[in-house]
Parts: C-alpha cells; structure tokens; sequence
C-alpha cells in the first residue's frame, strides 16, 4: 500500500516540471541570497561613511572653537560646555602633554581610546570603533595643528546604536521580502514550466494514441518558432512520413497478395478443369504449358518482390567494376530486339563510342532491360523507340512547357551529382502519361491503365526497381511525357573518371 502511494509522488517529483520548477527556484534563492548580502553589505558601509562624514564635520566645527596663546591650548568660550551631555556623544580636546581640557562623556574609557590620543598627539588621524556602555561606538582622533605645530588633539565619537537599529529594521525586511519573493517566484517559474512543457504533455499524449493503425494523429501546435516548436514540428512531420511509409506498405501488401493471387487462381484453374474428366495427352499438354506460363510469372514476381525487400531492408553495396556502357547498351538492346520485332516495333540507339560508369553490370543489365520492356509494352505496333547517351555536364531539370509535365523524385534531387553524368535516354511514341500520374510513375505495382496492363503480362515493379538500383548507383530516374506524343525515361548516372585526370571523365562527351 505504502509503495502504491509514493510511487505516483516519485514519478511527480521527478517530473521535469517539477525538476525545472526546483532549478530555477534554487537558482533564484542563490541570486536573491547574494543580492541580500550585498545590499546589506552596501547599505552599512554607506551609513558608516555618513557617520565618518558627520565626525569630521564635528570636528572641524569644534576645532574653530580652540584658542592657542603661549603655547596654551583653551577654548575661546564655554559653548562647548554648555552643550547637551549624554551617553551617545563623546567629544573631548587634549593639550600636547595629554593633559585633558574638555569631556563631556566621563563614562567612556579604555585603552583603545587613550592609544588613539597618544597617536593623534604623534601626527596620526584615525577613525576606531569601540564598546561604550550605550552599545557600539564609532570614533574619530586626529591632532589640533597651528602654524604646522600639534597643539593637542581632539577626539569626537558617537553611538552607533542608531545605525543598527536602521540595520536590523533592513536585515527584518529583507528576510520578510525574500520569502516572499520566493514564493512568487516558485509560482511563476511552476507557471512558466507548465507553459513551455505543454507541447511536450501534448507531444506524449499524441504518441500514445498512435498506433499502426492510426497515424492520423497531429500536434498541430501554433506558437513561436522556438526548440519546442520546431520539436513538435518536427514529430508531425515524422508522423506524416510514417503514415505516408505505412499507407504505401499497406498499398504494396494488398497489390503484391492480389498479384500473387492471379496467377495461383490461374494455376489452381486450370489444374481443376484437367482433373475433372479424362483428356487426351495433347489436352494435358496445353493445360501443363498454361500452368507453366502462371508459375512463370509467379516465379518472376516473386524475384521482383524478394529484390525490393532487400534493397528496403538493407541496400547491398555497390560494386566497384568499372563499365563501359558503350558495349553494355548494345547487348541490352539486343535481348529486347526479338520482342520488339514481334510487334513491329523499331529500336534505334545513339550513342557515342566510351561511357564508363562504376557499378554492378548485372544490376545495369535489369535496369535498362525494365526501361525497355516498359517501352515496348506502351508502344503500339508499327512505333519507335529511340535510345540515346550521352555525357552531360549540367543537371537536368524537371519543367513543365507547352504541355509537357517532368516528375523527378524530391529524395533523388536533392542529392544531385556534381561530376559529369552519364545520361541515357529511352523515348517511345506510346500514348503517353497522364499529368496527374506522373508523380506516381515509380511507385511499387501502380498502373494507369491496371486491365490493360496486366494483360500484357506487367507487374507494376519494373520502373520501381529501375529506380531503385538508379539509386543504388548513386544516381536517379527522370520521366517526362506528352499524352498522343509519348514518354521519354531517363537514367542519369555518376560518370566513372580517369585514375590520372579526376577532373576528366572517361569518355568522349557530346558536341
């Protein structure tokens, strides 16, 4: 029971509200401690200097008052002995041999006194503070001069209980003040920490009613740009890219059940039509080859998948070969010559002799061997599709001119090369893209015709890995496509440079 109790008050008093709170209160007291000790500190050393200042005024006036004739040290009248007398003054004139002419505070002795005499009657001025029967005293001797000659000495003092009470009276109100200052003070900075921790309260909340299934939530906090506010900031933006992350899991799971789907329905299909009734062998054979077709595509998407999977998980490094696409594009465009001639489809390749780029060849191979499959599938009978490369110095950039719409991926423009790019160029004369699809062009299994795609046999997955192994080497993908006149994919690639001359590249660049 006890625990269960204190285990909530552990958890406020180590809030950091709380924490904040005690800092700045324990701060405050140490600033407010300090302040107090020298205000006191200043406050009684400027009343003593008052004090000093009233003595030496008194004394200048009592000085006026001493008479010196033969050697003779008299008062020139009695108005110093008809002053007031008590306890709180002491005023008293000495001739040169000690000999006492005037007291008007008999009470007050010691040695302290009777040793400042000897020294004012030596030449010395000095200012001393002493016990007198009414409390502290303070006391002014200093020698009576005529013509450059000591005459005899005077000493002038007062009580010093006034200044004390004053002081006491100061030190009450500062003890009273401080207090309740602190107090104040414990409230606003209570005020101040709930203020600013707010969004951070608000911040937890948020968290805690996120999950994987809702990450609709928002913190959507107004204020200064201060660091809580660009926290917050900053964990909405967060949360938008993990719903943005989880919608397009989500998407690519639904799509890649509802691919794998297809063709198991197709397999499944068919098996069950061949085992109903006796066929003849030629039937089994048509029934096998379909079958085979089904888990040839099934194989095929699943590589496709597997292959993104590892390059979401952990991207497998790059390897260091250098590659001259000159030889590389050719066999390329070799593989694919069967397939376009099917459809009666020209592919015609422009390049220059050398362009060398670092990287994995067979991955390359499955790059540009997506892109083309990708044209031939979107070129109608009797279309071109025209391949150029080239070196390039200054990076392309996405525009949007009489009609025409560029998408380039945001993550891949900003880490735009800075060397001289190989830039290979795949244009058909297919029907062209739609403007507002062309942002999504390289999403995983998206399709701006679905039936008629999937028709001809396409997953949705080429362009998606194009772009991710155009990553993978450092570079990106760029589309641009008129609807009626086509579309036109790029792949741009760091170009490789000469091992003697970094600053040029190994290849012949364009006139």
């Amino acid at each position: 029971m006890l625990h269960s109790l204190t285990w909530p008050l552990t958890r406020v008093f180590y809030s950091l509200r709380w924490r904040l709170t005690g800092w700045y209160v324990l701060l405050l007291t140490s600033v407010l401690l300090l302040f107090s000790a020298g205000t006191y500190i200043t406050v009684y050393k400027l009343l003593l200097d008052n004090v000093d200042e009233l003595l030496a005024s008194q004394a200048n006036l009592i000085v006026q008052t001493v008479d010196f004739n033969e050697r003779n040290l008299t008062l020139q009248n009695d108005s110093l002995r008809a002053g007031r007398r008590d306890d709180e003054h002491l005023t008293r004139i000495y001739r040169p041999d000690s000999t006492l002419i005037y007291d008007d505070n008999p009470q007050e002795q010691g040695s302290e006194l009777a040793e400042a005499v000897r020294s004012a009657l030596d030449g010395d001025k000095q200012i001393i503070q002493v016990r007198g029967h009414e409390g502290q005293m303070r006391v002014l001797t200093l020698p009576i001069t005529h013509d450059g000659q000591i005459i005899g000495a005077l000493q002038i003092g007062i009580s010093l209980e006034d200044l004390h009470g004053t002081m006491r009276t100061l030190l009450k109100v500062l003890l009273l003040l401080a207090p309740a200052m602190l107090l104040i003070a414990s409230g606003g900075g209570w005020f101040l920490a709930t203020r600013a921790l707010t969004p951070i309260d608000r911040l937890t909340r948020t968290a805690q009613r996120i999950s994987a299934e809702d990450l609709s939530q928002r913190i959507n906090l107004r204020g200064a740009d201060d660091e809580v506010g660009r926290l917050a900031h900053t964990f909405d933006a967060m949360l938008t890219r993990l719903q943005s992350a989880f919608e397009q899991q989500r998407r690519f799971t639904a799509d890649a059940s509802h691919e794998l789907r297809t063709p198991l329905t197709a397999i499944i299909g068919q098996i069950d039509v061949a085992i109903e009734r006796p066929r003849d062998a030629e039937s089994y054979r048509v029934t096998l080859a379909t079958v085979r077709e089904q888990a040839n595509r099934l194989t095929h998407l699943a590589n496709d998948l597997l292959f993104l999977a590892r390059a979401d998980a952990q991207p497998a490094p790059v390897t260091d070969e250098l590659i001259d696409l000159g030889n590389l594009l050719p066999a390329v465009v070799a593989q694919v010559e069967p397939l376009a001639d099917d459809r009666q489809q020209q592919i015609a390749l422009d390049q220059p002799p050398e362009l060398f780029v670092h990287g994995n060849e067979d991955d390359l191979i499955r790059l540009f061997l997506n892109l083309l499959d990708n044209a031939i599938r979107y070129t109608p009978p009797g279309g071109r599709i025209s391949i150029t490369a080239a070196i390039e110095h200054s990076q392309p950039t996405a525009n949007r001119a009489s009609g025409r719409m560029t998408a380039i991926n945001a993550h891949e423009r900003t880490h735009a090369p800075t060397q001289p790019s190989v830039v290979v160029s795949i244009h058909d004369t297919g029907p062209g893209v739609a403007p507002e699809h062309l942002p999504r062009v390289f999403d995983r299994f998206f399709r701006a015709d679905r039936g008629r795609n999937r028709a001809q046999g396409g997953s949705g997955l080429g362009l998606a890995i194009a772009q991710s192994i155009a990553n993978t080497h450092g570079g990106r993908l760029e589309v641009t496509s008129t609807i009626g006149q086509g579309s036109t994919f790029t792949a741009i690639l760091p170009c490789a440079v000469a091992q003697d001359d970094t600053s040029r590249p190994i290849a012949k660049s364009r006139s």
